[in-house]
Order: structure tokens, then sequence, then C-alpha cells
């Protein structure tokens, strides 16, 4: 065989080398402005756990929970059953009051709440929320309905962003009253709940219609009064609340002792907080987010779908073109090699 002749047999496979090198270089740096901070990343988080099969708006009280709604199936940490015996939590007659009481347990457990996030497991947030007085939105959220699952009260999340479902937002909870078979809203980290004029605790959607209508018909209370409130300037809290009213968000879950004891959580959280997440996903263990949607918010929501379909794009891509790599290699490798043997 000629150097020609053997050089012409390498060319297709040097070609399709580049190529899929190319192909897997370009998948990967689309990806690129997601990986600038620390919101990009929850956005792309977010993007892998969007479910467009429901709407927020589309209500629903316990037992009837959502088929995709993830509930807790695994037995709460021993600390957490300590905490609510020690609470009295079970011995309480109403759960507005157990609601109360954990939040005080949480907002008064430290003698100064410094926020900050803290981006570790379970049985760590709690600890340095307590005794450390660290935590912002998200590590308080979890914390509660931790807690809130050992003493048997059914909670859900809802969530707002402010920069299209990134990781600008806040994240709050609300309890299932079953006394007054209704849902009730608490914002934990900053300290308030919502009420009218008959000083009933308002849920999240009433929350969130109220705010759009007619705000000046409500009020907000300290969940705990011996508490710092997360706005010292209470007109600052309706601003902030009011922005995020476009973007409202549920996330369908509220497992989290089987999230916090899934071995690729664990494993990739002494890493990241990101990789923990990732983890979670891979794992099928993370809650669903459900977007309330509205007019307001259809430009962020297809923004969010599209970049969906490009993370699964990517994950299809970058494998099939490192395989293709490796299979061009392989075979230019072994041109090479036969046309040394011939010309040897």
């Amino acid at each position: 065989m000629t150097t020609d002749k053997a050089a012409d047999l390498q060319k297709p496979w040097r070609r399709g080398l580049w190529l899929s090198l190319v192909l897997v270089m370009l998948a990967t740096l689309s990806l690129a402005p997601y990986m600038t901070s620390g919101t990009e990343l929850v956005r792309v988080r977010n993007a892998l756990l969007l479910d467009d099969r429901f709407d927020a708006a589309q209500d629903w009280v316990p037992p009837a929970y959502p088929p995709d709604f993830k509930l807790e199936n695994a037995a709460p940490y021993p600390e957490f059953v300590n905490v609510v015996q020690q609470l009295g939590l079970r011995s309480m007659t109403n759960d507005w009051d157990r609601a109360l009481a954990i939040s005080k347990h949480l907002l008064g457990g430290s003698p100064v709440l410094t926020g900050g996030a803290i981006q570790s497991d379970l049985l760590d947030t709690y600890r340095r929320i307590t005794i450390q007085g660290e935590g912002y939105c998200g590590d308080f959220v979890r914390a509660f309905i931790a807690i809130s699952e050992a003493a048997g009260i059914p909670t859900r999340p809802w969530a707002f962003s402010f920069d299209g479902f990134g990781g600008h937002g806040h994240i709050w909870i609300e309890i299932w009253n079953r006394q007054a078979y209704a849902w009730q809203l608490l914002d934990i980290f900053n300290n308030n709940y919502f009420v009218l004029d008959d000083a009933r605790p308002l849920s999240a959607l009433e929350f969130r219609r109220v705010l759009k209508e007619r705000p000046e018909a409500m009020r907000m209370l300290p969940l705990y009064a011996g508490a710092r409130r997360g706005f010292a300037i209470e007109a600052k809290a309706w601003d902030y609340y009011g922005r995020g009213v476009p973007e409202w968000y549920q996330w369908r879950g509220t497992n989290s002792f089987g999230y916090d004891k899934t071995w690729s959580v664990r494993a990739m959280g002494t890493v990241s907080r990101s990789l923990e997440q990732l983890g979670g996903i891979v794992a099928g263990v993370s809650p669903r987010l459900v977007i309330l949607s509205s007019p307001e918010n259809q430009a962020a929501h297809v923004s969010l779908r599209r970049l969906r379909s490009q993370l699964f794009l990517v994950a299809v891509t970058v494998p099939l073109g490192m395989f293709s790599a490796l299979l061009c290699w392989v075979q230019l490798r072994r041109r090479k090699n036969g046309g040394e043997q011939l010309h040897g």
C-alpha cells in the first residue's frame, strides 16, 4: 500500500474525530452562560425539574395529593423526633399552634440570626439554624418541613423568583391546618404571616390574590414576636412580595428525610451543593417544580422549557460525541498501524 493510499484511508476517520470533538465542545460551551453564578445554576436545576403536566393554580388538599407529589417514605431522624417531643407538638390541639411553636423554635433557638446560605445536610442545617443562627430562606423551610413531617403536619413549599425562575427569589411554606381545613402560609425566614380583618391566616393563593387586588386590606404579623423581622421597614416587605407575584411556583414534595438519606445526595453533597442537587435529580428523589402560569410569566416559562430541551440535547450529544470521537480514534490508530506494518 502506498503512503498516499494509506493517508487517504485515514482522512475520513481523522475528519470524523475532529468533527466529533468540535460537536462535544460546542454542546458543552452552549451551557457556559449558566455556569457563571449560583443563581444561574439554580435556573439549570429548575429547568431539569420543571413539570409541565400540571399548573400550580390547580389547588388541592390532603390527602388527595397530586400524583407527582413526593411524600415522605423514610423514617425521621431521632433528633427531629426529640424536637417534636420537646416542643409538645402532639399534645397541642391545633396545627396553627404547632406551626407557631416550630417557628419560635427555629427563629428563637439562637440569640442572633445572622442569615447566609448553609448548604449542608439536613441535620447540620437544623443545628446551625438553632445554635448558630445561620441559614437563609431555603434552610429554614427545609428544617420546618422536617420537623413538621416528624410531627405529622402536612406542608407544601411555594417559591417565587425575580429573574425568570432562576436563583434570585424566595421560598416559604404552607401548612395544612387539619382543624380549620385550610392551607395557611408562613414566611418562616422573614418571620411573617398574613391576615385580613378576621385575623385568619391566609393561604398562599389567597395571599397572592389579595396582594394583587387589594393589598391595603392585608396585615403582616410576626410568627414569633421575640425574633428579628426580615424587613425592618414594612413597606419594603410589601414591595418585595409584590415584585415576586409574576413568578410563583410550587415544589411538589416534602420528602426531606428520604432525600437526605439518598446515597447519591450524601456522596455528591460532600463536594458541592450543586452536585448534591444533581445527585437528587439523578436518583429521582428531588421534588418537581410546577409553575403558577400567568400572562406575566409566559415568556419566562417558555425560556425555561427551552433550557430544559437544551439540557437534554446536551446530555445526549456529549456522550454520543465522545463515543464517536473514540471510535474514530481507534479506527485511525488501526489504519496508521496497518500502514506502518506494510512499509516496515
